[in-house]
Order: C-alpha cells, then structure tokens, then sequence
C-alpha cells in the first residue's frame, strides 16, 4: 500500500513486544477493509521486538519499522507516528492488543454517514474472554462523549480509536511529559474542541496485565493526579469544571486504594481510602457510593477482582 492510496494510518507503539506485537499487527492486515499503512515505533525495546518486526514484515511496503534508540514512553512513539502518517485518517493499537476483523470497516462505515465526528472509539473485550463481534454495518448504536465525563474517567480506549488525522495534529499530540495517563490527558483535549462517538459495541481486544503502570498506583496515581491538574487549570480542557477539583481528585485516591490493595499494600490502600472519603464522600455525585463496604473489604483481606469495581462505584 503506498503513502498515496493509504486511507489510513495505524499507529504501533511497541516495548518489548516481542511475545504479542506479531498478534497486533496481523489483525490489523486481518482486517475486513482495505488501504491501510502501519507504522510500528520500537521505543527501543531491550528484547528480540525489533528482530521479529523484520523477520515477519521486512518483505512488506505497507509495514513501516521506526526504531528509537532512547526509550521515551509511548506519547513520545505515538507522536512520531502521528507526524509520520500520510492518510486522511489514523488509527491507534497498542503493541500487546489487537483488533477484531471489523473494527475499521463498522468505524469507517459509521464515519461515511456521520461526517461531524472527528473521533470514533468504542467498546473492548478482554483476550480470551470470548464475545460476539460488532455488525460489521452503519447501524451500529453509538452515543456521543461529552467532556465532563473525562472528570471522572477516560471514556475513550486508545486501541480502539480511529480519529481523523488535521484534527490529533491540530490538538498538539500527546503530552510528553506524562507516562500511563498520556492518553486520558490527549482525548480530553481532542473532546474540548472536537466531537468523539462511542460505538456500543466491542471491536477491540485487551490485554489485561497485573503490572502494567495503568495498574501500579505509586506511578499512576501521581501522574493522574497531574493530568487532572492541568485539565482543571484556567486555561486547562476542564476549566469550566474547576468546582468540581476535589471529587474529581478524590475518585483518583478511591480508584488507587483498590490497585494498591490488590497489590498486597494494605496499608497503603487504607491511606488512599482515607484521602477519597476526605475530598468527595460530601458530593452529591458520590454519596452512594459503598465507602464502608470496601472498606469491610480490605478488613478481610480478600482480594477484588476485576470489574467488580464497577459495581462498587468505581469510576476510571
């Protein structure tokens, strides 16, 4: 596929991927639409990444291989890719994730018939979970994100987004300066001048690893915090939400306690606990929410799974 007939272009940061980046870039050639060129950036990988990058797709036009030879964190790498795209729009996976076959032609379809949205993401399923796949048609439901949601959570999965190229560029790229939470700091900023629409269904797979930053609390909390810190700044995507600082702070600190306490730090999770109950328990938007169950909970030591979270209030 040539720069010029490229309607696409996906964007592969990759670290030490050497055991899942071959399972990522083939679904995306698996993929049920045509004119696509990928762009994978080895952040540069202490593993064999490189090696099984060249070996399987050194033969091919259409797979583009950046290597970096300082590690720089993955808004470094997804950057580059998007400065180095020639289509109209890209697509964005992550090097240990993969796409169902449909995921481009259902966006794609949807993006033909509703040309105001700049931004398309939508629902994933974790690997090995099993799941129906999403109709591969225009008629798939969908709902529009608005930007208080990002107060509370990141709506959107970045393996899942296939957002229109002038607009990521005109927003400025990832900030550098955070690692883990780079994400929710860019679709932030994309939804505070942008439409995005959610599909309500899954086209993506996840791989859900224990140790991965998004689930250590000693380095994700602080750089969450950072990122909610800049957004509810005055000139910030959620100034207009600034009263809202401590509940938004406070769902960080109850989101931390539960990654820590699956950890094993009990202690810790008990101080985050602490710091939640201190800044938002009084908020209309989370008085329901079972401080005192999960409290009970640490209390017995038993662990909780993922998901469940989501029945206790749970707002990532």
């Amino acid at each position: 596929m040539s720069a010029v007939t490229a309607q696409i272009s996906v964007v592969i940061p990759a670290y030490n991927a050497e055991s899942t980046i071959r399972e990522a870039v083939d679904s995306v050639l698996a993929q049920n639409h045509d004119g696509c060129e990928i762009w994978v950036i080895d952040d540069a990988s202490q593993d064999a990444t490189c090696e099984v990058l060249k070996a399987t797709y050194g033969d091919r036009d259409d797979v583009h291989l950046v290597l970096r030879d300082v590690n720089a964190g993955p808004a470094t790498a997804r950057n580059i890719g998007i400065q180095s795209a020639n289509g109209p729009w890209i697509a964005f996976l992550d090097g240990d994730d993969a796409w169902l076959p449909n995921r481009l032609s259902v966006q794609l379809a949807l993006a033909g018939v509703n040309p105001s949205v700049d931004l398309w993401c939508s629902k994933t399923l974790r690997m090995q979970s099993g799941g129906a796949m999403a109709p591969a048609s225009a008629d798939a439901d969908f709902r529009h994100v608005t930007q208080d949601e990002f107060l509370f959570h990141n709506p959107v999965a970045t393996s899942t987004v296939l957002a229109r190229t002038d607009v990521l560029r005109a927003v400025g790229g990832f900030d550098e300066q955070f690692v883990g939470p780079e994400d929710y700091d860019f679709w932030m900023r994309v939804a505070s001048r942008n439409s995005i629409a959610l599909i309500d269904e899954a086209l993506s797979l996840y791989r859900y690893v224990p140790g991965s930053l998004s689930m250590d609390d000693r380095t994700f909390l602080p750089q969450v915090l950072k990122v909610l810190e800049k957004a509810l700044a005055p000139d910030g995507a959620l100034a207009n939400q600034a009263s809202l600082r401590d509940v938004a702070m406070g769902n960080q600190y109850w989101n931390a306690s539960w990654m820590a306490f699956n950890r094993g730090a009990r202690g810790r999770a008990l101080r985050y606990w602490c710091k939640a109950y201190q800044l938002d328990h009084r908020s209309e938007r989370v008085r329901s929410r079972p401080w005192f169950a999960l409290l009970y909970r640490y209390c017995l030591g038993r662990p909780i799974q993922e998901g469940e979270m989501e029945s206790m209030g749970e707002g990532r």
